[in-house]
């Protein structure tokens, strides 16, 4: 009798097999659009595939680091701009308290808007980040870093910056702390540096005396120089930011560009190298059916 060898059938089932298995394969690539799944699939370009993913990891990272920054430099521009213009305002009220011959009514309505402009102060070195942390804290941003006291207002925040990275071996302050932007803002008659809450205080005090006098406007001036002095710094910062966004929104782009020339599949050649392994599957399935059946035919004559 004759009929196929258990290693003829055997050979033919182990080719038909791999070739399911070379299919499958093949679809699984389609699907991904990846010609490297495993390391396997090809050693090298796994590898440098590998790294470049990392690449494209951190540079991502760096990218919302990068929106951090934007958004909290951003709001203290905002912020600064404002008091830019409650300054400028309380400067128009000195100058005009300090004319003699207001009378009282108008001396206590000077006084009285000069005090709210400092509350609008207190309120701007309050703000809060989109996370709802205040801006100008320092490190410590779950508390208002501005309060009220019986002696007037205190910062009771501390002297550090909040920093990110922007790129490798690049970082930036987010803000200024509210000691340096609030606290500091003029000099009194030894020098000694005096927050701008003082100034006001101090300016109406006089003010209820009918003594305010060109002191309290240089003092103000001063406060006017010092904002407009953080504005730039604030303007410098976003600057820097802008700068590094751009390039690493460059490197990425080529990040990705490498990566993808490593790791992409040919959808056009696996479709037809797929359409091919299938016919031939199919080819192989049908003839081992047949040669099957004949042997089995044979067998049983």
């Amino acid at each position: 009798m004759q009929i196929g060898t258990r290693q003829f059938f055997q050979t033919q089932v182990n080719s038909m097999n791999d070739l399911q298995t070379q299919i499958g394969k093949i679809q699984e690539q389609v699907s991904s659009g990846k010609s490297i799944m495993v390391p396997s699939d090809d050693p090298g370009g796994y590898t440098t595939a590998a790294r470049l993913g990392q690449s494209e990891a951190s540079i991502q990272q760096y990218s919302r680091n990068i929106g951090v920054a934007k958004s909290r430099l951003g709001q203290e521009d905002t912020v600064l701009s404002s008091a830019a213009n409650i300054l400028s305002r309380l400067n128009e009220l000195m100058i005009e308290g300090s004319n003699g011959t207001n009378s009282q009514s108008s001396r206590t309505a000077i006084s009285d808007e000069m005090t709210q402009l400092s509350d609008q102060l207190v309120a701007l070195g309050n703000t809060k980040d989109p996370n709802g942390d205040y801006l100008f804290g320092g490190y410590k941003t779950s508390q208002p870093p501005f309060v009220n006291t019986a002696d007037g207002v205190a910062y009771v925040g501390d002297t550090g910056r909040k920093e990110v990275e922007l790129a490798d071996g690049v970082s930036t302050p987010t803000a200024s702390n509210g000691n340096e932007l609030f606290m500091n803002a003029s000099r009194d008659a030894n020098g000694k540096p005096i927050s701008i809450f003082q100034v006001i205080k101090s300016a109406t005090d006089q003010l209820a005396a009918g003594n305010l006098t060109n002191d309290n406007v240089s003092q103000i001036q001063a406060a006017i120089d010092h904002n407009s002095a953080y504005q730039s710094i604030c303007g410098s910062r976003l600057q820097k930011v802008d700068n590094v966004d751009q390039n690493g929104q460059t490197l990425l782009v080529n990040v990705q560009q490498d990566k993808s020339a490593v790791e992409d599949a040919d959808l056009t050649k696996l479709a037809s190298e797929l359409q091919q392994k299938t016919l031939t599957l199919n080819a192989s399935e049908s003839v081992f059916a047949k040669v099957a059946q004949l042997s089995l035919f044979n067998y049983l004559k």
